[in-house]
């Protein structure tokens, strides 16, 4: 059996106050020019050039309108110069040794020069860059340019210049992208991707200050938390402070305060500390009674208590401070072995919070724009995460092909309690392992790692995606010269990513890749010769041609880190970035510009012909709609399937997933894509179904080799008495041909239990004759609704079906009348609306014109006459512009 370390962390919002010596060079009095001078204009920092050169007018539409990606692209093979100027006065800075020019972000390869001089390069994106500046600085105005070149034109140099090609030598034809991005330490997705637009970002993306200073900057924080006995933690803080003299004196001071205005302070002195390659690491320790701490849980398993921590540098001349907050809560990567006796049977793979095994339930994060200086939008982050945490999600995975998100970012994670695997931003190729770029990656997995390494959500670090699958299966053509790029795979991630991690937090596990047979993986030198199996690690899967509503093709997985399928987004989405004529047909030239995935729109159709009827003559908005509630259902199927297999350990070792991550939750612009929330923020079929699938209770009725199957699925913490109930329904009627109410029975907490195994046929049979008297007949003629009781009566879980047939095969069925009855204002955020139909309704859709919210539930069986729904907005709600429009499957059935 493997060894787990068991950790507890606190972790911290940062935010630095250094008092009286910054000086923000943030504005929007830059100045902007292109190599020749030809362009120019007047700019915002932080900022980047497609901004930039659509306020100055030089981009006259939307860079996402039609086919902008292609005629914006010169944009980047082009030199940009920012600068700006600004004032010291050197004279009255008498306590002020040491200036430094500060970039937190540069986009990404840059030289800065001040007052014509130069005076350090930028080559990587993900790295804060700080230049001494004395000898450079001029009292009164001071001139400062950064010149950012071509990511284009550096990724090609670097390319020729290369020993060997390191594949893929370009991205596929359809993503209409640029090539040997992995050259570069910038977002990879830049250069395109299968589901959003090529481009090749520059700019100055975060912020430049001018940091004026006697001593020591207070930098960064770690802490590490050990129970010394059953009444205390011990808090032991790791401060680093960036010296630019030899000896530092002064003290550190932390004080934590917790409910009822208590607090724990301890102080340390650092005199006479030597300063060694330019910082300083001072500990400081603090007993905390475990009687005064709330622990941090994921939601859904407690509330998110996080508590204030100040940490000080006070000094002779100054005090510096870090105001935090930190989350007291233990982590673990379980990977043991599944059965002691049978070593062949292979390891789990699952997380443990508090000692509690969770079920990982979210889904994947890519950028939240494609262009990087609009990641930090406030309002896009918070509505993007708190419609994950609304539908129940306790975890998402940040992307390995995009970027570090924001603190605000992680933040707001530790407040909703979601769970982050975070990819350190290598994915999908192969990586030079030469010495400059391994000293490139080292400074940004350090620097990385102690900017985040204080947030409760985060609970791994991931090397990258995909890359050992892609080597081991060939995906690039490595086989010819698998040896060297093996080589490199282990210098990147094992001996150097792995090495830094290891250093800079020993509180968290790391996974190479993903997938990957974790600590397998490792034993076959980091390179599995399977990295898909099912005993070990994670999977990634993708099956576009087996019919997605079927659980029969879905793996037995240790854990599902990604997995989905596409659909198109809403029309009001699609309309602002294309025309009518665009939007005549589902293959005009425009959305087929906009489908990144080979032969998307084919393998769309294949799976909506599957399953659903088409009329004859489709709109955009009827493939909008029939892409959407595939991709619900899909996703719901697979889902479910993980779900129910938690505690299901089958005889050759399969089973026991702990994990469902399906891919993915965001856009970065209006094209088919998988995700669950459209460009605009517009929720999906899918994102409502997870509102039901991610429950923390749920019933899972299957046809299971012509058997009926239930499993109820409970994340709680508690054991219930509960009933099901299970329905019997014709497809010519609303009212249920029978009801089937169970016994009591006792649902175990936070597990999976089976509690039905019937014959379908003789189950039903027993039930009613009406439906028929052999499978093909019941199976086209009915459908079985299941809902959960406790035993008081009250409804404990959302409503599920069981449709034994595809709805191209059903029997019987009539085309409901459904409408609006009435519509009325609840309060300035809530509007209630009440449907009645004349029978059945299928995937009821209701789309909102002109107004942005979402329902407590949408794209819904229909079984009763009337219904009732909220919708609800962040936004004042006027209802003389209130417009509900409504769609089901129901009348394609009538084409």
């Amino acid at each position: 059996m493997t060894s787990v370390v068991v950790f507890i962390l606190f972790f911290l919002y940062l935010s630095i106050e250094i008092q009286g010596h910054v000086q923000l060079l943030d504005s929007d009095s830059w100045r902007l020019s292109n190599s020749n001078g030809s362009i120019t204009g007047i700019v915002r920092v932080p900022g980047g050039i497609y901004t930039d050169l659509r306020i100055n007018g030089v981009l006259t539409e939307d860079p996402l309108y039609r086919y902008n990606d292609l005629k914006y692209r010169w944009v980047s093979v082009n030199d940009w110069n920012y600068s700006t100027t600004f004032n010291v006065k050197l004279s009255c800075s008498k306590n002020v040794t040491k200036y430094i020019l500060v970039f937190d972000g540069i986009d990404t390869y840059g030289n800065v020069y001040l007052n014509k001089k130069f005076i350090g390069s930028t080559n990587n994106m993900f790295v804060k860059y700080d230049f001494p500046i004395n000898e450079y600085l001029e009292s009164g105005e001071n001139v400062l340019d950064v010149i950012i070149k071509s990511p284009v034109g550096i990724a090609n140099k670097y390319f020729n210049e290369s020993e060997y090609p390191i594949p893929p030598l370009c991205v596929p034809k359809e993503y209409h992208g640029e090539c040997h991005v992995n050259y570069l330490r910038k977002m990879q997705s830049s250069f395109g991707w299968d589901w959003g637009p090529a481009f090749p970002s520059m700019g100055i993306w975060k912020s430049v200050k001018l940091i004026m200073l006697r001593e020591t900057i207070l930098e960064d924080i770690k802490i590490d938390v050990a129970t010394v006995n059953s009444s205390h933690w011990l808090l032991k803080s790791d401060t680093y402070m960036k010296c630019y003299q030899e000896v530092v004196k002064g003290s550190i001071r932390l004080s934590l305060n917790v409910d009822n205005n208590t607090k724990f302070i301890n102080e340390r002195d650092c005199c006479n500390e030597i300063c060694t390659n330019d910082e300083i690491h001072i500990v400081v320790e603090l007993y905390v009674p475990k009687t005064k701490i709330k622990l941090w849980w994921p939601n859904g398993y407690g509330e998110q208590k996080l508590y204030n921590l100040k940490v000080e540098f006070i000094s002779r001349i100054s005090t510096q401070t870090k105001t935090i907050k930190i989350g007291f809560r233990t982590a673990e990567l379980i990977q043991e072995l599944v059965d002691k006796n049978n070593v062949e049977k292979g390891l789990s793979f699952y997380f443990k919070i508090n000692d509690v095994p969770i079920f990982a339930k979210g889904t994947n994060y890519i950028p939240s724009s494609v262009f990087p200086e609009q990641m930090n939008n406030m309002e896009t982050i918070e509505n993007l995460l708190s419609s994950a945490r609304n539908t129940h999600m306790n975890m998402i995975r940040v992307w390995g092909g995009g970027v570090y998100e924001s603190d605000e970012f992680y933040k707001i994670c530790d407040k909703y309690g979601i769970m982050i695997w975070q990819d350190i931003m290598f994915a999908c190729g192969m990586y030079p392992a030469h010495k400059s770029f391994l000293n490139l990656v080292k400074v940004e997995v350090k620097q990385q790692i102690r900017r985040l390494q204080y947030h409760p959500s985060i609970v791994l670090w991931a090397g990258n995606n995909e890359n050992e699958a892609a080597l081991r299966g060939n995906w690039y053509g490595t086989e010819k010269n698998y040896s060297t790029f093996a080589r490199d795979y282990v210098k990147l991630y094992a001996e150097t990513i792995r090495e830094v991690v290891i250093n800079e937090d020993k509180t968290r596990n790391y996974v190479l890749s993903s997938p990957s047979n974790g600590l397998d993986s490792e034993k076959e030198n980091y390179i599995a010769k399977n990295p898909y199996s099912a005993l070990y690690g994670d999977v990634h899967y993708y099956n576009y041609v087996v019919n997605s509503w079927k659980s029969t093709f879905y793996p037995w997985t240790r854990f599902a880190s990604e997995y989905g399928y596409q659909s198109l987004p809403s029309y009001q989405t699609l309309k602002k970035a294309l025309n009518e004529k665009d939007l005549s047909k589902l293959l005009s030239p425009a959305l087929i510009h906009r489908q990144h995935l080979p032969v998307g729109y084919i393998l769309m159709l294949l799976q909506i012909k599957m399953n659903v009827p088409v009329p004859k003559r489709p709109s955009i908005s009827d493939y909008i709609f029939l892409s959407q509630v595939v991709q619900a259902k899909a996703i719901k199927t697979q889902t479910e399937w993980y779900r129910k297999n938690r505690n299901t350990l089958l005889k050759d070792g399969k089973g026991l997933t702990m994990g469902a991550l399906y891919w993915q939750l965001n856009d970065v612009w209006q094209a088919p894509t998988w995700s669950s929330i459209d460009y605009d923020g517009c929720w999906k079929m899918l994102h409502y179904s997870a509102m039901e699938f991610f429950a923390p209770v749920i019933v899972v009725p299957e046809l299971s080799m012509k058997n009926l199957t239930i499993h109820i699925v409970s994340d709680l913490l508690t054991n219930l008495k509960v009933q099901i109930k299970i329905e019997i329904y014709q497809w010519s009627s609303i009212k249920p041909l029978n009801t089937y109410l169970s016994k009591n029975i006792n649902l175990e907490k936070n597990s999976a239990s089976y509690i039905v195994n019937e014959n379908f046929v003789e189950w039903i049979i027993n039930k009613t004759l009406k439906c028929g008297s052999n499978s093909d007949e019941i199976s086209k003629n009915c459908f079985l609704h299941t809902m959960l009781y406790f035993t008081n009566g009250t409804e404990l879980s959302p409503s599920n079906y069981l449709f034994p047939n595809s709805f191209i095969n059903i029997s019987g069925y009539q085309t409901p009348i459904i409408s609006i009855s009435k519509i009325e204002q609840r309060n300035n955020y809530e509007v209630m609306v009440e449907l009645q139909s004349t029978g059945l309704g299928l995937f009821v859709w209701l789309n909102v014109i002109n107004t942005e919210g979402y329902f407590n539930e949408n794209g819904f069986i229909m079984i009763n006459m009337t219904k009732s729904l909220i919708f609800k907005s962040k936004n004042n709600i006027s209802m003389n512009s209130f417009s509900v429009e409504i769609n089901h499957l129901g009348i394609y059935f009538k084409t």
